[in-house]
C-alpha cells in the first residue's frame, strides 16, 4: 500500500505504464527482466495497471531480487518485501558518511532498546502491528507518525530492528518538543550500522564468502586459481563472457589468482547479476576496490606517474606524426562510413522488403486457408441447417399428434373424474340406506323375538288345551244340557263377536244328526286327523295339528272360555 500511493498518489486506481515504470527502475533490476514483470502483471493488456495488478508486479520483483524464477508459479513463494532505491533517504543516495557522529545519544539508545525488547521482537525485528500502539500513544498527527514510519523503515521491509526503533523514537520524541520532523532522514540520524561502508561486499556477506573461499583454497596460499573456481562459476549458470569480465576485473594484480578478499568481490559481482541483472561495471568504482589493494593501487599509481614524465617527449615527437596520420585515417574512415551507411541502408530497405514480401506471402496464405476452411464449416453448417430443419418438421407434427392425444386423454380424465363423482355420491346414498335398511332389519328382529317370547307360552297353553278336549271328547258327556243352549258365552269378546242380528239357535248344534265334527263330517272338515288348523286359529295356535276331531264342541268351549284371557290379550 505504501507503494502504491507512491505511484498512484491521487487514488485513481490505475497506474500509468510510464509511472508503473519509473517506479520499478529504482529495484535495480535488468530492463529484460523488469520487461517480462510488466507483461506477467498487465494481463489484460492495457497499458497500466490497477492496484491488484501492481502488487503482482511488486511480488514478482521480490522473487527475481532473491533468485527465484520470474513467473506466476512464484507468487505462492514466501519471500522478503521487495527493495527499491529511495533518493530521499541518505542511506540509499549515497549521503552519511560513517565518521559524522551518530544524534542519538547512548542513554537515549538504552531507553529505546529496552522499550523495543518490551514489545517482543521476533528475530530481531518488531512489526508494524506491534509498533503502531507505541506511535499512537505519542497522540500526534497520524500523517507526522506516517511520515515517522517512512523514515525510520530504512531498508523498507516494513519492520524495525532495534537501530530503526531508536531512529522512530528520537523522531516522537522531538516532534512531542515541537521540532517539525523532516521530510527526509538528515544524515547525523543514520544508524551507523545503516550507513554506506567503503566497500560494497556486506560484512555478512564477506563472512559467507570467505567459508567457501577456505574450502577452495586447497594448498592453502592464500590465493585462488582459475581451475579452482571454475566449477563454482560455472555453476552460476553466467555466460562464459560475463565470467570472464568479472574474473579480469578482480584480478587487480593481473596474476591469474584472486586473493580472499578479491573472491568475494567476485561472488559479490556475480549476486548482482543473477538477484538484480546488474552487468559487471567498465570497472571497478573506489568503494568496489577491496580495501587490500586500496595502498597497493595508490602506489601503482605513483610509480607509474613518473615513467609516465619521461615518456612525454618521446610521445611529443610521434604525436604531430600520429595527428597527421589521424587526419588521413579519419578522412577514409568518413568516406568509408558514410559507404557504408549506404550500403547498410540498401540492405536494410532490401531487407524490409524481403520481410513484407515474406510476412504478405505468409498473411496470403493464412488467409487462404482461413477461407478453406471457412467454406467447408459453411457447408457443413448448411448440411446441418437441412437436417436440423427435417427434425424440427418431424417434432412439430409429433407435438400436434401428442397435443391433440394429450387433449383427448384430459377430456376422458374429466369424464371419469364426473363419474367417480357421481359413483361416489351414489355410493355414500347407497350406504346410508343400507344403514337405514340395516337399523330397520335390527329393530324387525328385535319385535319378532319379542314375539316369538310371547307367543312360546301361548302355545304350550294351546297345547294344553288341546289335551284337555281330546280327554273330554273320549269321555262321556258330563253335563245333562248343554249350558250355552240359547245364549254366547263370548258374547262379551270382539273376537267371536257375531254380525248383528245373528243369535244362537236353540236347537243343539253339536247334536249327532248335526255334528260336523263326526266321524263323518264333510270332506272340507278343517279340524279331520291330520289336517292343521286354518286362520283365525293359525294366527294364535301356530300350526299345532289337532289331530283327531272333537266329540263334543261344547267341551272345546269350555277350553277356550277357561283360555280366553290369553286369548283376548294375543
Amino acid at each position: 500500500d505504501k507503494y502504491y500511493r507512491q505511484v498512484d498518489p491521487t487514488g485513481s486506481g490505475r497506474v500509468a505504464a510510464a509511472d508503473a515504470a519509473l517506479f520499478l527502475k529504482r529495484s535495480g533490476l535488468a530492463d529484460l527482466v523488469l520487461g517480462k514483470i510488466w507483461d506477467l502483471a498487465d494481463s489484460e493488456r492495457k497499458g497500466s495497471l490497477n492496484k491488484q495488478q501492481f502488487f503482482i508486479a511488486l511480488r514478482l520483483v521480490a522473487c527475481a531480487q532473491n533468485g527465484l524464477e520470474v513467473a506466476l508459479k512464484s507468487l505462492n513463494v514466501a519471500v522478503p518485501p521487495p527493495k527499491f532505491h529511495d533518493t530521499s533517504s541518505p542511506l540509499l543516495a549515497g549521503g552519511g558518511g560513517v565518521d559524522i557522529p551518530w544524534v542519538v545519544k547512548p542513554e537515549e539508545k538504552m531507553k529505546f532498546d529496552s522499550i523495543f525488547d518490551s514489545l517482543g521482537p521476533v528475530g530481531g525485528m518488531l512489526s508494524g502491528e506491534k509498533v503502531k500502539p507505541v506511535l499512537l500513544n505519542s497522540k500526534l498527527p497520524v500523517d507526522i507518525l506516517g511520515r515517522v514510519w517512512e523514515l525510520s523503515d530504512l531498508d523498507r521491509d516494513g519492520m524495525l530492528d532495534k537501530d530503526e526503533f531508536s531512529v522512530a523514537m528520537y523522531l516522537v520524541y522531538r516532534a512531542l518538543e515541537g521540532e517539525p520532523v523532516p521530510m527526509s532522514l538528515p544524515p547525523p540520524l543514520v544508524p551507523p550500522s545503516k550507513r554506506k561502508k567503503p566497500w560494497v561486499v556486506s560484512p555478512a556477506d564477506k563472512t559467507k564468502y570467505d567459508e567457501l573461499f577456505s574450502k577452495t583454497d586447497g594448498d592453502m596460499d592464500g590465493l585462488v586459481s582459475g581451475p579452482e573456481v571454475r566449477d563454482i562459476f560455472l555453476k552460476t549458470g553466467l555466460p562464459s563472457a560475463t565470467l570472464a569480465r568479472i574474473w579480469e576485473l578482480c584480478d587487480i594484480g593481473d596474476i591469474g589468482k584472486l586473493t580472499r578478499e578479491q573472491f568475494a568481490l567476485a561472488l559479490h559481482l556475480i549476486n548482482l547479476k543473477l538477484t538484480k541483472g546488474l552487468d559487471p561495471p567498465q570497472s571497478l568504482s573506489p568503494e568496489m576496490i577491496p580495501p587490500s589493494d586500496r595502498q597497493n593501487i595508490k602506489q601503482n599509481n605513483a610509480v607509474n606517474l613518473a615513467a609516465d614524465f619521461s615518456a612525454i617527449k618521446e610521445l611529443d615527437s610521434l604525436s604531430n606524426e600520429i595527428v597527421e596520420l589521424q587526419r588521413e585515417k579519419s578522412s577514409v574512415e568518413e568516406e568509408i562510413k558514410e559507404k557504408e551507411e549506404a550500403i547498410r541502408e540498401r540492405s536494410c530497405e532490401v531487407q524490409d522488403l524481403q520481410d513484407d514480401v515474406a510476412k504478405e506471402s505468409g498473411e496470403l496464405q493464412r488467409l487462404q486457408s482461413q477461407r478453406q476452411k471457412v467454406q467447408e464449416a459453411l457447408e457443413e453448417l448448411d448440411q446441418q441447417k437441412g437436417s436440423l430443419e427435417e427434425q424440427l418438421t418431424h417434432i412439430r407434427q409429433q407435438t400436434s399428434q401428442e397435443t391433440q392425444l394429450i387433449s383427448s386423454l384430459q377430456s376422458e380424465h374429466e369424464d371419469q373424474e364426473q363419474r367417480i363423482c357421481q359413483y361416489e355420491e351414489e355410493l355414500v346414498q347407497a350406504r346410508e340406506e343400507l344403514l337405514a335398511l340395516q337399523e330397520e332389519s335390527r329393530r324387525l328382529q328385535e319385535k319378532v323375538q319379542a314375539a316369538q317370547e310371547q307367543l312360546t307360552p301361548l302355545q304350550e297353553s294351546v297345547r294344553d288345551s288341546f289335551t284337555q278336549v281330546a280327554q273330554v271328547r273320549n269321555s262321556a258327556y258330563p253335563f245333562g244340557g248343554d249350558p250355552f243352549k240359547g245364549s254366547d258365552p263370548f258374547a262379551a269378546d270382539s273376537f267371536f263377536t257375531q254380525p248383528s242380528g245373528t243369535t244362537f239357535s236353540s236347537e243343539d248344534p253339536f247334536a249327532a244328526s248335526a255334528d260336523p265334527f263326526g266321524t263323518t263330517a264333510a270332506t272340507n272338515d278343517p279340524f279331520a286327523p291330520g289336517d292343521r288348523i286354518h286362520y283365525p286359529f293359525a294366527a294364535v295356535f301356530g300350526n299345532e295339528s289337532f289331530g283327531g276331531g272333537f266329540a263334543d264342541f261344547s267341551a272345546l268351549a269350555k277350553v277356550i272360555v277357561r283360555n280366553q284371557p290369553v286369548i283376548s290379550q294375543q
